[in-house]
């Protein structure tokens, strides 16, 4: 049950303020499934405008105050539109912080409706997101986020698509920067996970992950070399895996507030 009884009551209140102009993203979108590997301890609404962040978190607010909840504001002047704004919501002794910011909308996918978030980013844009999340930093959720996600989307599927979002990187350069980063910390892994997670075992199952991405890379680079860097590629209904299992996928490029794929036969989007 990763997401607690009071996290629950939490998002009963506030799903119904969501929509596609402000909705859920982070490690929430992954683990608010029952079967999900860890807690998540922070809510993350990400809105297009500073305007947006400033409306969305009002109204949750005035929402959980008028449901019973204790709110207490992070430090800072909510009267002015501003781009970042975190509270803690509490009730009988329990509490979850919210984090409403603001965030580009250039993505591969459509915002999309849920039955317990309201609406939410697509779990493959979470997914990209999470992988240059752990290029940046040595966060222990971000490792048990991307072994997960693995199971859903290849991992190189991912590193490929996420250099979209930041052309900075590399598929290469990222996925080295990731295996700087991944690692578990003494303490926290217990802190945030709802089943048990064997630490020996997330890293076995990071390299071999790992060491597959790499020689998918050098596959692409020795035989299709002329394939765009920070596409996705997508079946005919539109889901996303790796080129290098399924041939006949599609490239699919991130856009403004993303797209759904059209795929015509013999044709791109």
């Amino acid at each position: 049950m990763p997401l607690t009884a009071f996290q629950k009551d939490v998002l009963q209140v506030i799903a119904a303020n969501r929509s596609e102009s402000s909705h859920f993203a982070g490690g929430l979108v992954l683990n608010a499934a029952d079967d999900s590997p860890r807690f998540s301890h922070a809510f993350d609404i990400f809105h297009e405008a500073e305007e947006e962040v400033a409306r969305a978190s009002n109204l949750d607010i005035e929402s959980l105050r008028q449901a019973g909840f204790e709110i207490e504001l992070a430090v800072g002047d909510w009267t002015q539109p501003v781009s970042f704004r975190k509270a803690k919501v509490t009730a009988h002794g329990e509490s979850v912080e919210i984090d409403w910011a603001a965030d580009a909308a250039y993505r591969f996918f459509p915002i999309e409706p849920d039955p317990v978030l309201g609406w939410r980013l697509h779990l493959f844009d979470m997914a990209t997101n999470k992988a240059l999340a752990l290029g940046a930093r040595s966060v222990t959720r971000d490792y048990v986020d991307i072994v997960e996600l693995h199971r859903t989307y290849p991992l190189s599927a991912i590193i490929w698509a996420a250099c979209g979002k930041d052309p900075g990187f590399s598929p290469g350069l990222l996925l080295e920067m990731m295996r700087r980063f991944a690692r578990v910390h003494p303490g926290k892994l217990k802190s945030i996970q709802a089943r048990d997670l064997d630490p020996v075992a997330l890293k076995m199952e990071w390299i071999v992950m790992s060491d597959d991405a790499e020689q998918q890379f050098e596959w692409v680079a020795n035989t299709h070399p002329d394939t765009p860097i920070g596409v996705a590629f997508v079946d005919k209904e539109g889901k996303p895996g790796w080129i290098g299992q399924n041939p006949t996928l599609t490239i699919h490029s991130p856009s403004i507030r993303g797209c759904l794929p059209t795929v015509h036969l013999g044709e791109e989007e």
